[in-house]
């Protein structure tokens, strides 16, 4: 008598061997921009629905510190979720130049806590912040939030 374990085994792995080949990949990975970059869209509207986002920023940059900082750490998560798409170059441009206007913002120490704004930037630490620089920073800030979102949307 035969033993079927013995006759099964060779047939289960030729079976296994065989298919293997089949559902392998065909080419070099592709990168995928799946739930990370659809995570950083829901994120783009929440900054958007912010009132530093929608209030005029001549009225509002003052309290704008935490906004500053929440866009300062999406512009770094856009940046390396985003590596390898086709808006790749445009993406990090657009990150730059919000991250710039961020830095400036808080050179300028426009955020909560800054005394007397509005007042002349000759001397920041004893005058406070110029109202027109950081109204101009947070405008920049707020473009380029809408600009991230227009690209985010073209990956997605």
């Amino acid at each position: 008598m035969v033993n079927l374990r013995v006759l099964l085994v060779p047939v289960v792995l030729l079976a296994v061997a065989g298919c293997s080949h089949e559902a392998g990949p065909s080419g070099p990975p592709v990168a995928k921009f799946g739930p990370r970059v659809q995570d950083l869209t829901v994120k783009v509207s929440a900054l958007q629905a912010d009132q530093c986002q929608t209030v005029s920023p001549a009225t509002v940059y003052p309290e704008c510190e935490r906004y500053t900082t929440e866009v300062a750490n999406f512009g770094n998560s856009v940046t390396s979720e985003t590596a390898g798409a086709k808006q790749t170059d445009a993406i990090k441009a657009t990150v730059d130049k919000m991250q710039a206007a961020v830095a400036d913002y808080e050179k300028r120490q426009c955020g909560v806590g800054t005394q007397n704004p509005g007042v002349n930037n000759a001397n920041p630490a004893t005058n406070g912040p110029n109202a027109g620089p950081c109204a101009a920073a947070l405008t920049t800030i707020r473009e380029q939030v809408d600009a991230v979102g227009k690209l985010l949307s073209q990956i997605s």
